[in-house]
């Protein structure tokens, strides 16, 4: 691999480990491509279907639909 003055990649069995330049490396956008990537691993490993996934979030909004309703017109 390519020497970076910015990061280093070590890759051994069981992790990968990167080394970056602090002076580079926004502390906040690191955060959230380390979220992404663990959000992007979790996903292919899903098996939720994009069906059910949807069949969810109807039965969520009518939950909390039915919660609020009551609130907004007792009001």
């Amino acid at each position: 691999m390519p020497n970076n003055p910015y990061y280093n990649l070590t890759v051994n069995e069981q992790n990968i480990i990167i080394k970056l330049d602090k002076k580079t490396t926004d502390y906040q956008q690191l955060i959230q491509l380390l979220n992404h990537l663990e959000l992007e691993a979790i996903s292919q490993s899903s098996q939720l279907t994009e069906e059910v996934a949807s069949e969810l979030a109807n039965e969520i909004d009518s939950a909390v639909w039915s919660k609020v309703k009551s609130k907004l017109f007792n009001s």
